[in-house]
């Protein structure tokens, strides 16, 4: 779990960075509003069979705004699909993860970059497949999401899809 010293500092972080340009907009001003974000699972093989690996990744798309900040969870049933590797994603800024949950079918993710991330991707991982129904298994949520250097809350304008065995729905 990310601890709450962690967020402090990343939070510290990310205002420090946000001082030094006065010339941006206040959070919640029209350059955080538009169209809508999506958030979406994605596997690389829904149609895996038991005991091969699948690679899934939690993704954004439709966003001219550059997201500074988001924190959310993958759920899967543990006795569908086994964590076999965390995937690392493009170094443009801080990303954590917390695999602990795994076991119960919850992975945590989080990150922030005062500039904004440079990839769409938030968190990838491979898995082994324990059962046919594993796609069908894996949901989303997005607990935070927020604009680079304006602050403003992007969950209001965020739609997330879940993924079965045909894709993203």
């Amino acid at each position: 779990m990310i601890s709450l010293r962690t967020l402090a500092l990343v939070a510290l972080a990310v205002g420090v960075a946000c001082v030094d340009e006065p010339t941006h907009p206040a959070v919640g001003t029209p350059s955080d509003s538009g169209s809508a974000i999506g958030a979406f699972v994605t596997v690389d093989n829904p149609n895996a069979g038991v005991g091969q690996t699948v690679l899934v990744t939690v993704g954004l798309q439709g966003s001219s705004t550059k997201v500074g900040a988001y924190n959310g969870r993958l759920h899967f049933d543990p006795t569908q699909l086994t964590l076999s590797a965390e995937v690392p994603v493009t170094n443009d800024g801080l990303r954590v993860s917390n695999p602990k949950g795994a076991a119960s079918g919850v992975i945590r993710f989080a990150g922030a970059n005062a500039a904004g991330f440079q990839t769409p991707t938030l968190y990838t991982a491979s898995f082994v497949v324990r059962g046919s129904s594993f796609a069908s298994t894996l949901s989303l949520e997005i607990d935070e999401l927020t604009a680079a250097k304006t602050l403003g809350d992007l969950t209001t304008r965020l739609k997330v899809a879940q993924v079965t065995a045909g894709g993203a729905r």
